[in-house]
């Protein structure tokens, strides 16, 4: 049976709207809360926030990259529900053992972190609530990605409108009322994944059975190790920076970095970070069926087209956003937004040229390409960071992207090989970059006009697509389709309130 390209696009794109919707929930708490920080926290506490963080998340993370790839790989392998349920079941067990002994060996390290991440040994506490927190959110992803193997993803939205609004009110009583800085916003994070953690995890393991398989766990440790390398070097890549900067310079200037940088990776968190969420389980059911390859290649450039608008419009308005969000003593961060919003666009491809190392099973590949990915951006972080200061990272993690999505094509193609559309592919590259080159001369005295202005010209974005004939005329007829019935809706709502 052939895969037929309009259903997959449509289920793909419904459910990476909804997961798009849970990660502006669950991730874009720190953007919410932006006011708050940037009032209420200095340059060097934002620092000091982010490099707790950070550090605890390269542990978390790696260990949930670890059973996460393998847990969807050996999920979908099954058919009998036991079978899947002893996967979902020995993945927790697994992770919660290994996270408790993560735990304590890192708890007596918290004030050697502390004197040599953040030149204060005083601030331990800091590491091991964080660390604490680490073990309840790395649990947390199993069930989520529990509900994005079944599909299950307004439950996922659910879930993350419930830990934001806990999150964002302990937030406002621990920074506001109770002024206890950066503390406030380690145990808001700490108290909002208990609660989430009662809510989803718990009553998964008694749903799937408290069960242990040593077999399933061995399958899973085999094919997940190499993914952890892989995801170290990946962390190297994202956070080394930060590091550099604090090494190079100070805590105050990883403040200022950090608040570029996550600005920097929103159309990563809400259209990479989502559509990933969808398709990533999906893909592993769909390559053995007839025409995948073009299928494949199709939503590629989709993604590539909805990317880049994204990114363009951060790259544009980044500026008049902080200067209207932020206190002044952040505002120089927006100069760095529009390199780490193309060094995340091109780093986020490489999720899609991967298909051929999971279906060959060759995730030693990963390990090699991360890690000597890692290796290259340490080199150029350390020379770039001394000249050019937080713009060295910024260029360092764009060289590291390219080199790390060209050797996973050329590594992935040899087992499985989607058929790409390149030449569609370079007319959205060519026109999101005259769209930024114009938007670099418009300079208004005042802010809310020139933003009006900008978003106008982004506005363009589609129309110059169609004029260098983007759209092939099926999907043009297609959209018609979809358009004309709203429009006409919209004419008779206008006609009646008039």
């Amino acid at each position: 049976m052939s895969v037929s390209l309009t259903k997959e696009s449509r289920i793909v794109a419904k459910h990476s709207l909804i997961y798009g919707l849970g990660n502006l929930l669950n991730q874009g708490l720190a953007f919410f809360l932006l006011p708050i920080y940037t009032r209420f926290l200095t340059p060097r506490d934002y620092g000091v926030k982010e490099l707790v963080g950070l550090s605890a998340d390269i542990i978390g993370t790696l260990l949930a990259t670890a059973f996460s790839s393998a847990m969807y790989r050996f999920y979908f392998e099954y058919d009998d529900p036991e079978d899947r349920e002893t996967v979902i079941s020995t993945a927790i067990i697994a992770i919660g053992v290994i996270g408790v002994g993560g735990v304590v060996v890192l708890a007596p390290l918290s004030p050697l972190l502390a004197e040599y991440i953040l030149d204060s040994r005083e601030l331990f506490s800091f590491f091991l609530i964080a660390f604490c927190s680490m073990w309840f959110q790395v649990l947390l992803n199993v069930g989520y990605d529990y509900l994005r193997a079944n599909h299950q993803s307004l439950r996922f939205v659910g879930l993350s409108f419930g830990k934001l609004l806990l999150a964002i009110a302990l937030n406002i009583y621990f920074i506001i009322y109770l002024k206890i800085g950066v503390l406030g916003v380690l145990l808001s994070t700490l108290i909002s994944s208990m609660a989430l953690f009662g809510v989803l995890v718990i009553p998964l393991l008694v749903r799937v059975g408290f069960r242990f398989s040593w077999e399933r766990f061995r399958d899973m440790l085999q094919f997940g190790a190499p993914v952890v390398i892989a995801q170290f070097g990946a962390f190297v890549v994202h956070l080394s920076g930060r590091f550099f900067i604090k090494g190079l310079g100070s805590i105050a200037d990883t403040g200022v970095y950090s608040l570029g940088y996550r600005f920097g990776t929103l159309p990563s968190t809400f259209i990479s970070g989502p559509f990933n969420q969808a398709f990533q389980p999906r893909r592993l059911e769909l390559f053995k069926k007839e025409e995948s390859e073009r299928v494949f290649g199709r939503l590629f450039t989709y993604y590539i087209l909805v990317i880049m608008c994204a990114g363009l419009f951060i790259s544009v308005l980044s500026r008049n956003i902080i200067m209207i969000m932020a206190d002044s003593k952040f505002w120089g961060s927006y100069r760095i937004v529009p390199f780490v919003v193309l060094a995340n666009i091109v780093f986020s491809l490489h999720y899609h040229l991967t298909m051929g190392i999971f279906i060959a099973k060759k995730t030693r590949y990963l390990a090699f390409i991360d890690f000597s990915n890692g290796a290259f951006i340490l080199v150029l972080n350390y020379f770039l960071i001394s000249h050019y200061g937080m713009f060295g990272a910024a260029y360092a993690s764009l060289a590291a992207s390219i080199y790390k999505v060209s050797l996973t094509y050329y590594l992935s193609s040899r087992h499985y090989r989607i058929h790409f559309e390149f030449f569609r592919i370079f007319k959205i590259l060519f026109v999101s970059a005259l769209i930024y080159a114009i938007s670099v001369f418009i300079k208004i005295e005042s802010i809310y006009l020139d933003t009006l202005v900008k978003v106008l010209l982004i506005g363009t974005y589609p129309a110059i697509l169609y004029l260098v004939r983007f759209f092939y005329p099926e999907e043009l007829q297609k959209a018609a389709v979809y358009v004309k019935p709203r429009v006409r809706l919209l004419r008779n709502v206008l006609k009646i309130s008039a």
